[in-house]
């Protein structure tokens, strides 16, 4: 009696065995179903300050779970605007890496095409002379932040007095010049960078540069310090106190 009970449950345990592997082989053989949403990626690199093009981006699916906050999902929504950060190819497309020109569709006579969209507001786009020197050894790029110093000589009653002033700071470079359109390191020959600038900064900086010499200071982009320096001539390198100022 107790041989067929150990028997009953042998095959009744056999049993529970096999319907629970085949309900758990079922559940593997279905595909585990993934949401996605589309997002707008770079197509080829970007340099910022550029207005981007239709032809530079495509669209991809990506799982829904990890979409970015901002992501944007048509490329209609991208092209035409300002791409504020230097963008390499496969990088997605979020909303605080443009920057949405404002338009005023009402006048028909206005452009909305070109590179003066790259301006910011309240701003104008002044092309400075620099050379190798003034550029930081060639190493600025636009969007850039730079500093300016403008080197002048002061005619005086008691002579020729040379001075340099921080001129500006915080400076956005919308673009650079190259005088042989290429911008590989070893052929890259900048002669001048263009600046984002208020109308009295680039008053100043233009009577700079046509009576004196400029030079940029490139700027980590974190940095936001501002100074406050009077203008210095040669004489500071007398004064006693010169190290424990500079």
């Amino acid at each position: 009696m107790k041989r067929n009970f150990y028997v009953f449950m042998a095959l009744f345990s056999a049993i529970i065995f096999s319907v629970s592997l085949f309900y758990y082989l079922q559940n593997m053989d279905e595909p585990v179903v993934i949401e996605t949403k589309p997002i707008v990626i770079a197509k080829a690199d970007i340099p910022a300050r550029s207005i981007i093009q239709m032809d530079q981006l495509e669209i991809i699916n990506i799982p829904a779970e990890g979409y970015p906050q901002g992501g944007i999902s048509t490329i209609e929504e991208v092209a035409g605007n300002v791409l504020l950060v230097n963008t390499k190819k496969g990088d997605w497309m979020i909303v605080p890496m443009l920057e949405i020109p404002s338009k005023s569709y009402s006048d028909p006579f206005i452009s909305y095409e070109g590179f003066s969209l790259t301006v910011p507001e309240g701003k104008r786009a002044v092309a400075v002379p620099v050379g190798l020197i003034g550029s930081v050894g060639y190493k600025v790029r636009p969007g850039d932040r730079v500093d300016v110093l403008v080197t002048i000589d002061i005619r005086e009653e008691a002579g020729t007095r040379t001075i340099t002033s921080l001129a500006a700071q915080d400076i956005l470079v919308l673009n650079t010049g190259f005088q042989n359109g290429s911008t590989s390191e070893e052929t890259l020959n900048t002669d001048s960078c263009i600046l984002a600038l208020t109308v009295p900064q680039a008053m100043s900086i233009t009577l700079g540069s046509e009576r004196g010499s400029i030079r940029l200071i490139l700027r980590n982009p974190v940095n936001k310090e501002m100074y406050t320096e009077t203008p210095i001539d040669p004489s500071v390198y007398f004064d006693s106190d010169y190290f424990s100022h500079y």
